[in-house]
């Protein structure tokens, strides 16, 4: 048995854990273990004390770019850090990318969940990845447009989920600034930071700064970020759950005619701060996020986020959806 990283730091081991650094040791492994599981960092997984199987840690690394006058395309292996692609791409001037600053995880990953944060998420940068597809071994190309995104989700998350094992990621940025400020919090922050003029690199410290505040290093607290998704709901259900709680905010989502609610607001007034279960906590700087206090095992976070959910149900009717996926439990 052999333990499995993982962000939450719950204990948790494997038959065997696999490092794959290319693709014909990849194909190897999963000839031999085709219901092998692959993970990048384990940054958004929940797992269980065992898992009776192999699990494949993507290690794969480089950086690569295609310029096309202003535009660029930058593909990143899966194995590399999402953060760290984020900070080279700033580093070489290329832009589009710094509000997604400091999102734990693996590049890999990414495409996942369809990671978002500050009014940007990666369907909006993503032009292809290249995935092999675990029955035969063969490579494929995904256009954005074929991977199903939606709000935290993915068609490899979904109806597609364990078909394929992402290779790599393309995506295209600009090295000209096309700053997105939609959200106060960030504009909050350049304020305090005395910027006067606002650059791409600005508004990534301002990200980072915000949620370094706000959210557990996971190097520290154990954590994967959100648990939980921000419902989408009508008009009208959005309308009756803002009247009975209290300054409850809603904004427009996809598809049209849909509101996102906040899901920090709801446990907050539904569940509190306080809620724990042996080893896990809600984070009280922010209700979203569940915390390994020392000792939790994934049961405790499961056995945790049920309590939550059931609480939110109950108080305004409004089923909340986990963020990561959970395996062995």
């Amino acid at each position: 048995m052999t333990d499995i990283p993982n962000t939450l730091g719950v204990p948790a081991t494997a038959d065997q854990v696999v490092e794959v650094a290319d693709i014909d040791q990849l194909r190897g492994v999963l000839r031999s273990a085709p219901d092998a599981l692959v993970l990048g960092g384990g940054s958004n997984v929940v797992l269980g004390r065992h898992l009776q199987q192999t699990v494949v840690l993507m290690c794969n690394r480089g950086i690569s770019v295609a310029a096309d006058g202003e535009m660029v395309e930058v593909t990143a292996a899966a194995g590399e850090g999402w953060h760290r692609l984020v900070r080279h791409c700033l580093d070489c001037g290329y832009f589009g990318l710094e509000n997604l600053a400091l999102i734990p995880g693996s590049v890999g990953a990414a495409p996942l969940q369809n990671i978002g944060a500050y009014g940007v998420e990666l369907a909006q940068r993503l032009v292809r990845l290249r995935a092999l597809r675990v029955s035969d071994g063969s490579v494929r190309a995904f256009d954005a447009s074929e991977c199903g995104f939606g709000y935290r989700d993915s068609w490899f998350k979904s109806a597609g989920a364990g078909q394929y094992v992402i290779l790599d990621v393309t995506l295209r940025l600009s090295t000209q600034p096309q700053l997105v400020l939609d959200y106060p919090d960030i504009l909050t922050e350049l304020s305090r930071m005395g910027v006067k003029r606002t650059r791409p690199q600005d508004v990534a410290r301002a990200v980072i700064r915000v949620r370094r505040r706000k959210l557990p290093d996971p190097a520290k607290v154990g954590n994967v970020g959100s648990f939980f998704k921000n419902p989408v709901v009508s008009r009208d259900v959005a309308q009756h759950v803002q009247s009975l709680g209290e300054g409850l905010s809603a904004h427009a989502a996809e598809p049209a005619g849909m509101v996102k609610l906040s899901a920090a607001q709801l446990i907050d007034q539904a569940a509190g701060k306080l809620e724990t279960h042996g080893g896990a906590a809600v984070w009280p700087r922010q209700p979203l996020v569940l915390i390994n206090q020392g000792k939790a095992t994934g049961s405790d976070f499961v056995a945790l986020a049920e309590k939550i959910q059931a609480k939110v149900m109950a108080r305004f009717g409004v089923p909340l959806v986990l963020e990561p996926r959970t395996y062995g439990l």
